[in-house]
């Protein structure tokens, strides 16, 4: 999970570093290039057409002269309607279905003008909207307009954002006031007209080309998209930030966890070996240094020595004849089913000692004689009641004294030692007093 958590890491380093280097370029690049262009002109006329005010019983005569590289309109003006013109249309789609100019920003023209009187013109777009158009009226489409001088040099440009919707278009069709803004979604047609001139002029307009120009990603598209980027890669950034951090986190627990099972494997290794120090290995009685380590506890704990303590020495009988006949591994089991029968008669608080070989010691605190030769006895009982490799009958003798307060422990061991031996003499497997 780490290296997972670590490989999503570098990749958002990476998509990181990707975004530092495409943003700069892509806002340089969208400044300075990134032109979508639409060009008008003999080589895309699109369907280029003239008309005039006759249509509207106006009595002007516009003309069509077409070459490889321009459109020439000539207009006598009339005086017979209002408002004379003359127009020349570039047809961009039909039955509604035009082309979407809402990315241009910037119109640029190569155009010559000529008159007796001014130089205004008229640029018409028409949008087809359902909402207010109708196929087949050609004047219920949207008329964005403008009009100005047509500039003595033949190349100019001018910005999209002036053309305005005509005020006749919004009065016709009852257009509300939220709704008058310029649109450019779906151009069906651009239109050069004359401007407002005195009828009775003849009038020349050469087009050559005109170019609708605009971003193929506006800059506030742009931006959008970038700081859209950028926040999904802090997102995922952070949320890989939170799974990497809960990745160590849960490394981190298992390592301690790891340690604690570590520490308290140690620890009863620790309590073993320490054990081990002070117990016999084949019977688990205490060895010597076990036994001073006991008496050590109980004379520091108490300070000094009151209470009256039994301690009996014991010899397994003929012990050397079971080795010598079965072996030693048949011995071996001997003492420790000896040991085992001593641990399960005695109390916690008594101590069983392995003095060596056969030999054992046990420490009966709180224990005066008497008690201690009862449980002796009980002993006794339970030995010849235990069941012995190959059959044997296991016997002990029995040496009980009293180590009384603040008595040197070697003169009780002594008298102990003493009434083993008589018990030896007297026949093996007895209790003997000192």
């Amino acid at each position: 999970m780490l290296r997972r958590s670590a490989r999503a890491v570098t990749i958002v380093q990476s998509v990181v570093g990707l975004l530092l280097i495409l943003t700069p370029t892509l806002l340089v690049w969208q400044h300075l290039g990134m032109t979508r262009v639409f060009e008008i002109s003999p080589r895309h006329p699109y369907g280029v057409t003239v008309t005039d005010d006759r249509h509207e019983d106006g009595n002007s005569v516009a003309t069509l002269v077409r070459s490889d590289d321009a459109f020439v309109m000539r207009c006598d003006l009339g005086a017979a309607y209002a408002w004379p013109f003359c127009k020349l249309q570039f047809h961009l789609g039909e039955a509604g279905k035009g082309m979407d100019f809402s990315q241009f920003d910037s119109i640029t023209f190569n155009m010559r003008y000529a008159g007796p009187f001014g130089r205004k013109i008229r640029l018409h777009l028409t949008n087809f909207e359902p909402e207010f158009s109708r196929i087949g009226d050609w004047n219920s489409q949207r008329y964005d307009s403008v009009e100005f001088d047509v500039p003595a040099q033949s190349t100019f440009t001018i910005p999209v954002n002036v053309l305005r919707t005509a005020d006749w278009w919004i009065a016709s069709n009852h257009v509300p006031l939220e709704k008058t803004y310029s649109r450019f979604d779906n151009i069906t047609a651009v239109e050069i007209s004359t401007g407002s001139v005195p009828s009775g002029q003849s009038v020349s307009i050469e087009v050559r080309s005109i170019e609708f120009r605009g971003k193929w990603i506006s800059n506030t598209k742009l931006l959008t998209y970038l700081v859209a980027a950028w926040i999904a890669c802090g997102v995922f950034g952070l949320s890989l930030s939170l799974v990497h951090v809960r990745s160590n986190l849960s490394a981190s627990n298992a390592r301690v966890e790891l340690l604690a099972t570590i520490n308290k494997a140690l620890e009863l290794e620790a309590r073993d070996l320490a054990n081990q120090a002070y117990t016999d290995p084949l019977t688990g009685a205490l060895n010597r240094q076990g036994l001073r380590e006991v008496l050590m506890k109980r004379l520091h704990v108490a300070g000094r020595v009151d209470e009256e303590m039994a301690v009996v020495f014991m010899d397994l009988d003929h012990f050397k004849r079971i080795n010598d006949e079965y072996g030693h591994d048949a011995g071996d089991e001997v003492l420790k089913g000896f040991a085992g029968v001593i641990h399960g008669e005695v109390r916690s608080s008594d101590k069983l000692v392995r003095w060596g070989g056969e030999e054992f010691l046990l420490l009966c605190p709180e224990t005066d004689v008497a008690h201690a030769v009862a449980m002796i006895e009980k002993l006794r009982t339970a030995l010849s009641a235990q069941a012995w490799p190959h059959g044997l009958r296991v016997t002990s003798s029995f040496g009980v004294t009293s180590l009384k307060p603040d008595e040197d422990f070697g003169a009780a061991i002594k008298r102990a030692d003493g009434a083993l031996y008589r018990a030896k003499a007297n026949g093996r497997d007895r209790v003997e007093i000192a």
